[in-house]
């Protein structure tokens, strides 16, 4: 699937389960509370939709890549924008959250960047396309940011969910080499827009309680 269309199912997965996870699946600890951390969630899951994707090496899809990336930019710098409207504190807890980096949040930065260079040296859906690398990058993210660790890799995993559709197999079950491919659709094609409108429209609802 296109990078857009990672973008906006990351971002409403993620909402999706922040929403509707129970909390006996969360340690009895909320996904996301208030408004600051609804526009959180909907970053990291953006985020974590694009990320398996940068295991890219042809010329043409390091370019679309690159425009997913300015897209992302742009939906983070937005999710930021709508928590200061609503008067929330979002940038001042991540202003805050890099002063105050430990050793925890540096070792899960690692790990993270560790998964991707991995990902890119297996080449396009190896490794980063795994349920390994989905367990490893959770690892990961909670250690760097705990509160947002869920949103960051249900962003992730709905990549590999989703690129199943495509014709192009992804090595879903690594190291085995075998990849695996439901073969419905090709990148950019009716179901990759379909899912494009469904990810905006499902953001749009989720974040206006319609759903």
């Amino acid at each position: 699937m296109t990078g857009k269309t990672h973008i906006a199912v990351g971002a409403a997965a993620a909402l999706a389960a922040a929403k509707y996870i129970p909390l006996a699946l969360t340690g009895g600890v909320p996904v996301i509370t208030g408004d600051a951390s609804t526009f959180a969630c909907l970053a990291a899951g953006a985020a974590g939709g694009l990320l398996p994707d940068t295991d890219v090496s042809t010329s043409e899809a390091s370019r679309q890549l690159r425009r997913a990336w300015w897209l992302l930019v742009a939906v983070v710098a937005s999710s930021f924008g709508a928590d200061a409207l609503v008067g929330s504190d979002l940038w001042a807890r991540a202003v805050a959250f890099v002063r105050a980096a430990g050793v925890y949040q540096v070792a899960g930065v690692a790990v993270i960047v560790a998964i991707l260079a991995c990902g890119r040296a297996s080449g396009h859906r190896g490794f980063s396309h795994s349920l390994v690398a989905t367990a490893l990058f959770f690892g990961g993210a909670y250690l760097a940011v705990p509160e947002l660790a869920l949103a960051l890799t249900v962003g992730y995993f709905s990549h590999l969910v989703i690129d199943l559709l495509n014709k192009m197999p992804e090595r879903l079950f690594w190291p085995v080499s075998k990849g695996q491919s439901l073969g419905l659709c090709k990148v950019g094609g009716v179901v990759d827009g379909a899912l494009l409108v469904l990810g905006v429209a499902a953001v749009a609802a989720l974040l206006t309680g319609w759903l």
